[in-house]
């Protein structure tokens, strides 16, 4: 494993931490992380780790019990209709605020993510698409420019791609998605802060459909339980 660099530790830490366990090839759901042998492996004291650690902690991708250890959040249905329905309530605020900030040059570029997404479409580039898409979401939070939304869009983004990783989950509803995304630009276009609200709540409502039909499915089938956590 590559050692830390030393001009900025703490950074660094957190950074490295929390792409480690977005990425779902170490550490499985609910899997219990030692900041010892993390410690050990990068060079580092404790100390950064646990500043990365803590970080982690309130954006919802870790859990620490006391007395017991730290451990990689282990995500379920429940859970993630939880994180939707937070993730509406912020979006269409963003939204909202958004559609009376948004200059030509917002404009331009949500057009041409747009269109990268839906060349992804064309190409079957699933994740390809995920990653346009949520730059997409991304971009009108900026464009509110309100640091608290910026902030929480983070947390929630990041838990999010912890719950792809997890589930192994692939979204079915792409197109529908995209043409989501192309009626919320509009809205916008026209800086109607309603519309862009409506249209924004009513694209994750749709994915929060999704989560519900997941949920509804593994019950059925006693199945491994899946979540449709799209970050479209």
């Amino acid at each position: 494993m590559k050692k830390l660099r030393r001009s900025n530790l703490s950074g660094d830490a957190y950074e490295f931490v929390r792409d480690l366990l977005l990425k779902g090839d170490r550490y499985n759901p609910g899997d219990k992380i030692s900041v010892e042998e993390l410690s050990r492996e990068l060079g580092v004291s404790r100390t950064p780790l646990w500043g990365a650690i803590n970080r982690l902690e309130a954006e919802g991708i870790v859990e620490i019990v006391p007395r017991q250890g730290v451990y990689l959040i282990d995500f379920n249905p429940r859970k993630a209709m939880e994180i939707y329905f937070a993730r509406e309530a912020l979006e269409g605020m963003a939204a909202r605020l958004a559609a009376s900030k948004i200059t030509e040059r917002h404009l331009a570029w949500l057009t041409a993510n747009i269109a990268d997404q839906k060349a992804c479409l064309e190409k079957n580039d699933i994740e390809g698409y995920s990653a346009a898409a949520m730059a997409f979401h991304a971009q009108i939070v900026k464009i509110a420019n309100n640091k608290t939304l910026e902030r929480l869009f983070a947390s929630i983004h990041a838990q999010i791609r912890a719950m792809r990783v997890q589930m192994k989950y692939f979204p079915t509803h792409l197109p529908q998605s995209c043409e989501d995304h192309n009626r919320l630009l509009e809205a916008l276009r026209r800086g109607d802060p309603d519309l862009a609200e409506q249209e924004a709540r009513q694209h994750i409502q749709m994915l929060r459909a999704e989560i519900a039909k997941g949920q509804g499915s593994a019950d059925a089938k006693k199945a491994e339980r899946r979540v449709s956590a799209a970050s479209a």
